[in-house]
């Protein structure tokens, strides 16, 4: 039994580890916590760190009351860590998590007085009673909670601070049930509880399913796609709704997904070889897509469903994404909605006559999601809108966005 608990502090202390290395590393603009997380097997270096900024704000404020100086980046990464433990526990926890977190501190070498620092640091918040005193109101910048007081009103606004702030359900997409999940109200999506994880292994690493969020479903839902169509995928990458795309096709049709050259598109490359028939997959720009799709043999009639998932403000997914909050913007959503724009009017160009066209977000503000439709409705002629959806996660129970399905008229 000693040497068993000996084996699980020794993990406990490499996964804190890995945590605070992928802590230096967004700290130093190495990457978004998805990239981050990429090759981390859902274990506790990922709770810990998902969690940590979930709790972000929380934990600043409470460090600016009781910290006078900015401690280096380590020793502030192992207090970080130790205080969303903290917020997660009982307080008969405490003083272990404090004696851990001195421990984490030499195994990395810090020195005998930065270890007492953060011993100090660390006993002196629990002693004063910050942490049950941690409001969540200081959860989120000051700026996103106004904004979303004066698009859903204050208990709209509250129900998603509140979603942002607990702990996502794992889901799966698979064309069958698997015997380690269990149904959800949206077809072909199960969800996995933690601990059953490990079972689910072999089938995703052999492509049989696939982690994915339900709300996937809805823009490939409104696509309405068929057998034999020709359908154009754009920013696909990973290839979440491509997925999707290709089973509703049921083998049949051509499937091109296209994604700027980088590692996501080498994602969608790997993800796309397990899907029913292979797609085309084409490295390119929207910008550049009429040149490359010439080569690449894109018909120029047009294509009958195309689908366009914007790169957004991600505001419908913080609760998967919680770093969001540390990156965004309030001018960035205006900024992000004039690209948006012109991403749109690209993906217009590839839908032939009576064809049908999907724009789709993850975020949930009106700026990029119908502002964005309605401005391309206004300087394009030729298009209906047949159908919106804006899903609002405390009233779905998954991931929010937008989704609205744009159909060209026949040439008359």
């Amino acid at each position: 039994m000693e040497w068993r608990m000996g084996e699980i502090v020794r993990q406990e202390v490499l996964d804190w580890q890995e945590a605070v290395r992928l802590l230096g590393k967004f700290s130093g603009g190495e990457g978004h916590l998805d990239e981050l997380l990429e090759g981390v097997s859902p274990g506790r270096a990922h709770w810990l760190l998902m969690e940590t900024f979930r709790q972000w704000l929380i934990i600043e404020a409470i460090l600016r009351n009781h910290v006078a100086r900015e401690p280096r980046p380590v020793a502030g990464h192992i207090l970080r860590l130790a205080l969303t433990e903290c917020l997660s526990r009982g307080d008969g926890d405490w003083p272990r998590i404090v004696h851990h977190a001195v421990e984490v501190a030499g195994s990395l070498r810090l020195s005998q007085p930065e270890r007492g620092f953060i011993n100090g640091v660390l006993r002196g918040i629990l002693r004063k009673g910050a942490l049950k005193q941690a409001p969540l109101a200081l959860s989120h910048p000051e700026w996103m909670e106004a904004r979303w007081g004066k698009a859903f009103g204050s208990e709209g606004a509250g129900r998603l601070i509140e979603w942002n702030q607990s702990v996502p359900g794992l889901y799966v997409w698979s064309p069958n049930q698997p015997d380690y999940a269990d149904p959800t109200p949206w077809k072909g999506f199960f969800k996995i509880q933690g601990s059953r994880f490990r079972k689910a292994l072999p089938d995703l690493e052999a492509g049989r399913c696939a982690v994915q969020d339900p709300f996937s479903r809805i823009p490939v839902e409104m696509l309405e796609v068929a057998s034999g169509e020709s359908v154009l995928d754009l920013c696909a990458a990973p290839g979440g709704k491509s997925r999707l795309l290709a089973h509703a096709m049921g083998g049949k049709g051509r499937l091109i997904l296209v994604d700027k050259p980088g590692p996501r598109l080498d994602r969608l490359q790997s993800n796309s070889a397990a899907f029913p028939h292979r797609p085309e997959v084409i490295g390119a720009r929207l910008e550049e897509l009429e040149k490359e799709g010439s080569e690449n043999g894109l018909p120029p009639q047009g294509m009958d469903a195309v689908l366009i998932d914007v790169p957004c403000s991600n505001t419908g997914v913080m609760q998967k994404r919680p770093d969001v909050k540390l990156r965004l913007r309030e001018d960035d959503i205006s900024r992000l909605a004039e690209e948006q724009g012109k991403l749109l009017a690209l993906a217009a160009r590839w839908v032939r006559p009576g064809g049908r066209l999907v724009y789709s977000t993850c975020s949930l503000e009106e700026e990029e999601n119908a502002g964005v439709v309605d401005r391309f409705l206004e300087a394009t002629t030729g298009w209906d809108l047949k159908d919106r959806t804006i899903s609002l996660p405390w009233e779905c129970g998954h991931d929010g966005g937008g989704a609205f399905l744009l159909t060209k008229k026949l040439v008359q």
